[in-house]
């Protein structure tokens, strides 16, 4: 009786705590780091437009979609330990997002979905999480990759081809990761293997749970893939739709180049969820930039450009990150025995 109280509150404390921390994270962001009069100006003169209120309502519903494609990927992965209900996966998904807030490349998301479970073992719901981030990794890298090509070919004849040597080893790089990816994901066994050589002490303790990677078809993970593919093309064009209601003129192709390519930079960058927006807003200012300077326009877009950034981030983020939060009540830190 004693320790089903124990377990019980130290639930209850770790749900309580992960709130405070993850709402206490997002508000700092949003009212301490960045100028909220500007963006706010920002938003009442989108709101000004009968036009734009519709793509941003067209753009919260992809914000649903995609995270409902999410939500299915993990279901499908995860049945291998345990049948998970859509509702469940979902709450699993989105409180995940609110504990990924405060932890560095959203680590945090691993741990919170394997909360979820009732019954199979959490080590393994964390190792199956991983594959399904690392089916989301290869859209973001393989048409990232596509797009920086195109991109740096379109900046010969322009003040940056003195870089463009550079830019292409980087891109060769990115070809190389890409590939290996490719071949671990489909490969999944051998992440085994891998771990084995990394971590040959914890993977003593761990080599049990490490052979859940052995479950799967490569009809499964192509299947998981193309979810993936999914999810990321509505990503694409949500940001794409939310440059143009910010006023920057871009054709739909060129647009959805800088946005691959933004994706794959933002990427390799280490960060946490909710700083995500800096860096995604230094990079989108970035490229957007030479893009214009290549074809000589002349223009100030970094307030546009920043805005349709923080609104990619505030819909796809901290919107289903603040929702999540009602359901990290629901997650199982300490199971009775």
């Amino acid at each position: 009786m004693l320790k089903t109280k124990i377990i019980k509150t130290s639930n209850y404390f770790i749900k309580i705590l992960i709130i405070i921390l993850s709402f206490g994270f997002i508000a700092y962001r949003l009212l301490y780091k960045h100028d909220v009069s500007e963006l706010a100006e920002g938003f009442r003169s989108m709101g000004a437009e009968h036009g734009s209120l519709i793509i941003l309502i067209v753009v919260f519903i992809m914000m649903l979609l995609n995270w409902a494609f999410e939500t299915v990927k993990w279901q499908y992965l995860i049945k291998k330990i345990e049948k998970v209900s859509f509702i469940n996966s979902l709450m699993a998904v989105w409180a995940g997002l609110t504990t990924s807030s405060f932890t560095p490349n959203r680590t945090g998301e691993y741990f919170a979905r394997a909360f979820i479970l009732d019954k199979a073992n959490r080590w393994e719901g964390i190792f199956i999480t991983f594959i399904g981030s690392l089916s989301q990794l290869i859209p973001t890298m393989l048409f990232g990759t596509i797009a920086g090509f195109f991109f740096v070919a379109s900046l010969h004849n322009g003040p940056f081809q003195d870089k463009l040597f550079v830019y292409y080893i980087l891109l060769g790089i990115s070809v190389i990761f890409t590939a290996l990816v490719l071949i671990f994901y489909f490969r999944v066994s051998w992440l085994k293997h891998f771990f084995q050589k990394l971590i040959p002490k914890k993977y003593a303790e761990f080599r049990a749970h490490f052979d859940v990677y052995s479950g799967y078809s490569f009809n499964e993970l192509f299947n998981a893939l193309v979810l993936s593919i999914i999810r990321y093309a509505i990503f694409a064009i949500q940001f794409y739709l939310l440059i143009r209601i910010c006023h920057i003129d871009i054709p739909f192709w060129d647009g959805i180049m800088l946005v691959c390519s933004i994706f794959l930079v933002t990427t390799a960058i280490p960060t946490f969820a909710m700083t995500e927006l800096g860096v995604r807003g230094s990079v989108s200012i970035l490229l957007f930039d030479m893009f214009f300077q290549n074809h000589a326009i002349v223009a100030d877009l970094s307030s546009e450009v920043f805005l349709s950034s923080f609104m990619i981030w505030f819909i796809n983020l901290i919107i289903p990150a603040i929702i999540g939060g009602f359901f990290v009540f629901k997650l199982k830190f300490f199971r009775k025995q």
